[in-house]
């Protein structure tokens, strides 16, 4: 037989009341919040990261890392984890190493900015940086790169991107154009199909 140490407590009401709160009224953290938690053990939340704090970055001043939009920080880092999932998805690309991850989406978004200034910075007028139109781009982005990377020896055909990329200027991107009505995945995708074919001519 073998005796073990037993300790019972008793009126323990603030204890109790404490515990209870916390398991009925405790709010989660925010998606964004938690990819930032775990960047250094999961690579699109560090690329993520990366998008937001690093300057060079078209994310940089639209960006927010703890998931509280306003008028200046409208892209949370939740948005960008999912433009990177899209991005990469169902491609050799997401083998990768994180930082030729963070290369190419540097790249392929900064691109995008150069190509439209005036789009990318006004969040009102145009809808070039809302999230349908940023996951479309990111779709689209994942075909173009595909086809553009050589795995052999890990080079962008930068030259190749950047003149199929100059196509998005022929796309009506205000808020009051034909992007208007457009939402959600479906809106996504349906934009997605439109740029790829804009960018094989």
């Amino acid at each position: 037989m073998l005796n073990m140490p037993f300790l019972a407590l008793h009126c323990l009401d603030e204890e109790i009341k404490f515990f209870d709160i916390i398991n009925t009224k405790a709010k989660g953290i925010g998606s964004s919040l938690s990819r930032y938690l775990k960047r250094n053990n999961d690579n699109l939340s560090w690329i993520a990261t990366q998008l937001i704090i690093n300057p060079d970055s078209p994310f940089y001043s639209i960006g927010t890392l703890i998931g509280k939009r306003n008028k200046e920080k409208h892209i949370t880092l939740q948005n960008i984890h999912n433009f990177l999932k899209l991005l990469t998805r169902k491609s050799d690309l997401a083998e990768l190493p994180k930082e030729k991850i963070l290369y190419i989406s540097l790249y392929y978004f900064n691109e995008i900015k150069n190509i439209l200034p005036n789009q990318w910075s006004d969040y009102k007028k145009y809808r070039l940086t809302h999230i349908v139109c940023l996951n479309a781009l990111s779709i689209a982005g994942n075909q173009i790169i595909s086809e553009n990377y050589n795995f052999s020896s890990n080079q962008l055909n930068n030259t190749e991107i950047s003149k199929s990329l100059t196509n998005i200027q022929n796309i009506d991107w205000s808020s009051e154009g034909s992007l208007k009505y457009l939402k959600g995945v479906s809106g996504s995708n349906l934009l997605a199909a439109d740029l790829i074919t804009s960018f094989k001519n």
